[in-house]
């Protein structure tokens, strides 16, 4: 009687045990987790000569002083509900410039895009391509005209 008992126990767990529902693994962070999952700063920007979403000439190359040091340290912050804000870091390009500013923010194109509005750092304002968006890089591409060629201009920010 004492190894049946013991028998039905163990099969009682057994089967207890493989009846248990399995935890659903988590979701996977959509573009909006990500946009808004803390500040972008500038990493780096310049020109795509063949638009396929990587720096061919650097503007700080091409341009020098194009961006102004007093803008590299700007902080960039998504919020989820399309809102944002400009932070102007820690140097200012004029002590009059206000410390942060808002902006307006949606993704279009079933997310491939992104419309920026009233922002500061005129390089993103209005409707980028979305080469790059994970955890920690953020990289937009838009395409312009410099000198009668059709280039793309491409920005990186990181967190």
């Amino acid at each position: 009687m004492k190894i049946f008992s013991s028998v039905f126990c163990f099969i009682f767990t057994l089967l207890f045990i493989s009846c248990q529902k399995k935890s659903d693994p988590a979701p996977q962070p959509t573009k909006t987790d990500h946009i808004a999952a803390s500040a972008w700063t500038y990493e780096n920007a310049g020109i795509d000569n063949d638009k396929n979403g990587t720096i061919d000439l650097p503007l700080s190359t091409l341009a020098p002083g194009l961006i102004q040091t007093c803008r590299i340290d700007n902080l960039l912050t998504f919020k989820k509900d399309n809102s944002g804000s400009a932070d102007e870091g820690a140097t200012k390009c004029s002590t009059t410039d206000a410390q942060t500013s808002s902006f307006n923010w949606s993704f279009a194109d079933n997310e491939a895009n992104l419309n920026i509005s009233n922002n500061v750092f005129a390089l993103l304002n209005g409707k980028s391509k979305i080469v790059a968006l994970t955890e920690t890089s953020f990289i937009l591409s838009r395409d312009t005209v410099i000198l009668s060629t059709n280039v793309a201009l491409v920005v990186t920010l990181k967190h």
